[in-house]
């Protein structure tokens, strides 16, 4: 017999005379010291006295806790009174982190922008040219189909901004992750 076989057995049989369980706690000091763990154990818990609290506090305790797990659902229109527009607008580091690489960003965009329209002096005839060399070349077939590219860029788009709301950040996804229901 085993050291883990006895431990196993001191923990989940009641102790009943079996010879050869015995025998291996006598012989071996740390299934002794295991077994009068257990035991020690087995008489505090047996001394402790396990009260049921009443029903009534069983009841109360239980309303209180549906109470508080699921709120009264309130319609959307009527949470607009309680909107605080400065709690969206709060200056968070996060945000103004990412205001100020958006303005670094619109100042060399408006730089490379500017500094390539004051390279360029345009003459009416090239406009022309430019059309002719435009219609020739089977480039015309790529913009035929940038509308097409454009209707399903859009598409993916509104996909994408479904799945959004349906995720558990999104507002549909929130509501149903705070009603419990898990979502796939």
């Amino acid at each position: 017999m085993q050291c883990a076989d006895v431990a196993e057995r001191l923990l989940v049989d009641d102790l009943r005379s079996d010879p050869e369980l015995d025998q291996h706690v006598a012989d071996c000091p740390r299934c002794t010291h295991t077994a009068r763990k257990i035991a020690h154990l087995d008489a505090v818990l047996g001394s402790a006295l396990v009260v049921a609290p009443p029903i009534e506090l069983q009841q109360r305790l239980a309303q209180l806790a549906v109470g508080a797990a699921r709120p009264p659902s309130v319609p959307w229109w009527s949470r607009l009174g309680q909107l605080n527009l400065a709690d969206l607008l709060a200056q968070r580091p996060q945000m103004v982190a990412a205001q100020g690489i958006a303005a670094v960003l619109l100042a060399l965009s408006s730089w490379q922008i500017f500094g390539l329209l004051s390279a360029l002096h345009p003459v009416v005839g090239d406009v022309g040219y430019a059309m002719e060399l435009v219609a020739a070349s089977p480039a015309v077939v790529y913009l035929g189909g940038l509308q097409i590219d454009l209707q399903g860029l859009g598409l993916w788009s509104v996909v994408g901004v479904f799945g959004w709301l349906l995720s558990e950040d999104g507002l549909i996804g929130r509501r149903i992750a705070s009603s419990g229901l898990r979502l796939p």
